[in-house]
């Protein structure tokens, strides 16, 4: 799959499961390399080399289609650009795939749902997954309810 991006497109780099890098697209350059400009947060030399996954939304329609491909990054310029080669081809990229919150967080997170107590299996913008045990009352799916999110520390 060629590149479906345009410029100044809004891409997200995600260099392993540090944090999530804000650019725009700038331009193809030879050989599959291709230059966006940072947004934030800014990187340095450190990451030089470093093989990060690329995600992109396609179009604007609803739902957006996203796509993602592994590249290196292989150089910064002093305008804060970020020289990078792809090393993978474009796929669709179905962001549930990867955990919205760190597993570790995940047993010290409870949720109160009707005066009860709940384990959270998963956060995202959209709401909560959450396991309602056999003793729980039983909701359709698709019932909005008010949730009450309770952390252990921090």
């Amino acid at each position: 799959m060629r590149f479906n991006i345009k410029p100044q497109q809004e891409i997200y780099l995600h260099p392993g499961e540090r944090f999530i890098i804000r650019c725009r697209f700038q331009q193809i350059l030879p050989h599959s390399h291709f230059a966006v400009e940072q947004i934030e947060p800014l990187i340095d030399e450190q990451s030089l080399n470093e093989n990060v996954l690329v995600t992109y939304s396609a179009d604007n329609t609803k739902p957006h289609r996203r796509y993602s491909f592994e590249a290196k990054i292989k150089g910064l310029t002093t305008e804060g650009s970020i020289i990078l080669q792809k090393l993978k081809n474009p796929k669709p990229h179905e962001l549930r795939n990867k955990p919205r919150i760190d597993k570790n967080t995940l047993p010290h997170i409870r949720v109160k749902c009707q005066k009860k107590e709940s384990q959270v299996i998963d956060i995202s913008s959209n709401g909560a997954h959450i396991i309602l045990y056999e003793s729980d009352i039983e909701l359709k799916i698709g019932t909005k309810v008010n949730l009450k999110l309770i952390f252990d520390s921090g």
